[in-house]
């Protein structure tokens, strides 16, 4: 295994779309978007608008030739097919260029593969661009709670969750378990973890229980960082309830049951400003007090 460090970068916070009321936020407006560098790899969860930022940034890397990624080399992962989580593929710079190779990774959601819902998105009647007109390499994995992609200098390599045969010297490990509380298939709890032990844990489209959802809480044990759904105030979620979506006082109890480091509380609402979103930081630190709202260009180093 290796010590390299991992790098951490938030580019979409927002869920359901991006704000329309135009209210300046120094959290930021795009949808679900994150981005991880470990070794030579950029690896990146969801493709909501934030990933159109990720992309100018990778082409401004690949000109300076600045970062020890490769900029024209990309594995994706999904948490999900809502429209939230895909709005900014087919805007992303990478998949219009023929050096680049994409790696598409994404569990099945009601008998949809990503393939699929790309497809649709980017169909003649809703986009002037169709997948089989792009320039880039794009190859599709599949994946599920009982498999594991292992990243090594080389590449990846996905395998079953009790299968680590030739994988020995890996430098990031990325596994999901289901969540069902989401409509229309739920959504899958991702976790980006270093060979120190040290993780990521991104649960986004997630709806608590009372209790906590136990299934999370044990995915999430002793994380370094929490990334969770909170797009609902209390009053909302009186209205929403069934939605597929948590409150902080939610997201705060799984941090604490879970015993994570930091918890980020992000999937912020389209009509939530700075100020109801600060109010809401507030109320939740006084719950977990590692607690903050997500933002934009937060970036962490984990070894």
């Amino acid at each position: 295994m290796s010590n390299q460090s991992m790098r951490f970068k938030i580019y979409g916070i927002r869920g359901s779309y991006p704000p329309t009321a135009g209210f300046p936020t120094h959290f930021g407006v795009n949808t679900t978007c994150f981005r991880f560098d470990v070794g030579p790899h950029v690896v990146v969860l969801d493709a909501g608008t934030g990933i159109i930022n990720l992309g100018a940034d990778l082409l401004k890397e690949a000109r300076e030739q600045n970062g020890s990624q490769n900029p024209w080399r990309m594995f994706i992962f999904f948490t999900h097919l809502h429209i939230d989580h895909l709005m900014g593929f087919p805007y992303l710079p990478q998949i219009y260029f023929p050096q680049s190779e994409i790696h598409l990774i994404s569990p099945k959601i009601v008998n949809y593969s990503l393939a699929d819902a790309l497809e649709m998105l980017m169909s003649p009647a809703l986009f002037p661009v169709t997948l089989d007109e792009l320039q880039s390499t794009r190859i599709y994995h599949d994946f599920a709670e009982n498999r594991v992609a292992y990243f090594t200098e080389e590449g990846v390599h996905i395998l079953p969750s009790l299968n680590k045969k030739g994988v020995d010297k890996w430098i990031l490990k990325v596994s999901a378990i289901r969540n069902y509380t989401h409509p229309k298939g739920g959504a899958y709890v991702y976790k980006f973890e270093t060979p120190a032990g040290n993780s990521v844990v991104i649960a986004t489209d997630v709806e608590g229980f009372i209790g906590g959802d136990q299934r999370i809480i044990n995915f999430a044990k002793g994380a370094s960082i929490l990334v969770h759904d909170a797009q609902y105030t209390l009053p909302e979620y009186a209205m929403f309830q069934g939605f597929g979506h948590s409150t902080y006082e939610m997201a705060c109890h799984v941090a604490k049951e879970a015993g994570v480091q930091k918890l980020l509380l992000f999937h912020h609402d389209p009509k939530h400003d700075d100020a109801v979103l600060s109010e809401l930081e507030a109320a939740a630190q006084k719950i977990f007090p590692e607690t903050y709202m997500a933002a934009e260009s937060m970036e962490f180093t984990l070894k």
